[in-house]
């Protein structure tokens, strides 16, 4: 993934850039949850196929949820703390598009950084088009009795829970599986030595 305006302070240092870090990197919660789980691509990098579109507008307009599962999709979206989770992506994808012209104009650096900071509270509004995706995407799969019982679970203190724990959960879940993979490598390879000196190798 492309991070806009990051490594690239070497070559604005040739009128007097220098000194300067590459602060418009990308967050770190918005390249997990926007670039791989919804597949944002980077401003002036990539584009969506015509193919693909065209494919997806008959899809879409097949399936138009009633006003109320939409109603409880968006409250389910703030219940289970999702609505929250795309805060960064607008100032991200600004930063992107305004980095994706750095490579060709690298004396610009300073001035890319300065418009896509004054763009961000003018398309701020726009991350509520996210919550409606979101939004239609619930309201497609679960029914109003369903959306419903996911609304109570996630109101309910346990669900609430998981809300608030759920960061915690995962990287206490990661530090498990790596500490996991290291000594499950150990293992493998532990067999992958017995295996090859059966065959008179040792290695």
């Amino acid at each position: 993934m492309n991070v806009p305006f990051s490594g690239r302070e070497a070559a604005g240092s040739k009128t007097g850039h220098a000194g300067r870090t590459g602060a418009f990197a990308a967050p770190r919660a918005l390249i997990a949850a926007a670039t791989l789980a919804l597949g944002v691509p980077a401003l002036g990098v990539m584009a969506v196929a015509p193919a693909q579109a065209q494919t997806a507008a008959p899809a879409a307009a097949a399936a138009q949820p009633s006003p109320e599962r939409m109603k409880l999709a968006n409250e389910l979206l703030v219940a289970n703390g999702e609505a929250s989770s795309f805060d960064s992506i607008i100032p991200t994808i600004i930063e992107q598009a305004a980095g994706s012209f750095v490579q060709a104009n690298p004396d610009l650096i300073r001035d890319l950084r300065d418009v896509a900071k004054s763009l961000v509270p003018e398309f701020e509004a726009r991350k509520s088009e996210i919550t409606a995706i979101l939004a239609r995407t619930y309201a497609a799969q679960f029914s109003e009795a369903e959306l419903g019982e996911l609304l109570a679970f996630y109101r309910s203190p346990t669900g609430r829970k998981l809300v608030e724990q759920r960061q915690e959960l995962l990287d206490e879940g990661l530090k498990g599986i790596q500490a996991w993979s290291a000594k499950f490598a150990q293992e493998v390879e532990g067999r992958v030595r017995a295996e090859m000196k059966k065959r008179g190798f040792t290695i």
